[in-house]
């Protein structure tokens, strides 16, 4: 009872002070100066580049006189209000923009990251997704260098995969129900497959020339060389633990998932012996490399294991831990000998020997799913 009456005590007491402040109370604060900038490019972004900088910055009036300093991240400057600037060498470059102002005595900055492209960069090209967009970058030697394709206003993006015998990029799209189809570069955009169920991940057959895909209860898949959106036909269906991962081992002609709530299964492609192969808590990436089989496995909140068997579920082995979530994309360099992740949780995609050892970040810093990867150029 003595709570409550205090509680009321301080109501009341708050609403008198709260009547007795007219807006003279409540000063507006001046306006600040904000940095702001655009970028344009020219030569297709490649090296040797001009870039063009707009200075957009917000300055009011009782900043007085304004200097602008601007830091090109290759070691050269300019006090110019919009310069102009080429960049000769290939590279990411963190751009800064300092306003000083005389009346006001702000220093404000604001910062840019420009990737200048190496017209001659070799490599075998990986691709990921933010959920909308699609990013690309080349495994080689040097750090890698994110680039975004024209791909930019997915719905929810998770899975995607390359088809290297045509040069194509194929995107899932899982609040839009569709598999969308592109040059590598993401220009022709184009819908393969509309009103299609949940898809996350996609898997081509190059002997059959078709493309499966999971959905909240099986497995459907497509001609490749059919233009019909519509076009599709279910190949697994009954699957009560939601299949997400997909993979196709072309030797043993074999289609492989795993379900979310739990459990890999395989199917020949022919539809013959359907079963399940290894239990578990779920994951959602399943791969095949030779003779062994790669999948993720949740063990506990923040620590996905990432674990390999026999292709019959057999001699399973856990090679990775402590991934912050489930995966949607692992895929395989054999050039590089490297199996690839997305550690979605740390915005960062990793890369491991296939027997676990050497795990190291490569992309770091960015929100990503899923991962797909091309032949080398």
């Amino acid at each position: 009872m003595k709570n409550k009456s205090l509680i009321i005590f301080l109501v009341a007491v708050g609403l008198v002070w709260l009547q007795g402040c007219g807006e003279e109370d409540y000063p507006v604060p001046p306006a600040s100066t904000v940095p702001k900038f655009s970028v344009s490019i020219d030569n297709n972004e490649f090296a040797p580049a001009t870039v063009s900088f707009t200075n957009e910055s917000i300055v009011p009036e009782r900043a007085g006189n304004v200097t602008y300093l601007w830091n090109f991240g290759d070691g050269t400057s300019s006090q110019e209000t919009s310069p102009v600037h080429l960049y000769e060498t290939p590279g990411v470059y963190e751009v800064k923009l300092v306003v000083l102002t005389e009346s006001s005595l702000e220093m404000n900055e604001s910062t840019h990251s420009i990737v200048i492209k190496d017209p001659n960069a070799s490599g075998i090209p990986l691709f990921f997704t933010n959920g909308s967009t699609v990013f690309t970058a080349l495994i080689n030697d040097q750090p890698p260098v994110v680039i975004s394709t024209a791909i930019t206003s997915l719905q929810s993006s998770y899975g995607m995969v390359v088809d290297t015998a045509n040069d194509l990029l194929y995107v899932a799209d899982l609040s839009g129900k569709k598999i969308l189809v592109s040059n590598l570069d993401g220009s022709g955009l184009r819908d393969f497959r509309v009103d299609i169920g949940d898809v996350s991940t996609v898997a081509i057959d190059y002997e059959d020339n078709m493309l499966y895909w999971d959905t909240a209860d099986g497995i459907r898949r497509a001609n490749l060389d059919d233009d019909d959106v519509s076009q599709y036909e279910d190949f697994v269906t009954g699957q009560s633990n939601d299949p997400e991962g997909v993979a196709i081992d072309p030797v043993n002609r074999t289609l492989y998932w795993n379900n979310y709530e739990g459990g890999v299964w395989m199917k020949n492609l022919d539809g013959t012996n359907e079963k399940s192969i290894a239990g578990g808590d779920g994951g959602g990436s399943v791969l095949v490399i030779g003779d062994r089989l790669y999948f993720d496995e949740y063990i506990q909140a923040g620590d996905i294991h990432i674990k390999s068997a026999n292709l019959d579920g057999t001699g399973v082995s856990t090679i990775v831990t402590g991934v912050s979530r489930l995966m949607y994309g692992l895929v395989y360099d054999e050039e590089g000998d490297k199996i690839y992740w997305v550690d979605r949780n740390n915005n960062r995609i990793m890369r491991a020997n296939p027997d676990g050892s050497a795990v190291e970040p490569w992309v770091t810093g960015m929100s990503m799913r899923g991962l797909a990867i091309g032949k080398k150029k």
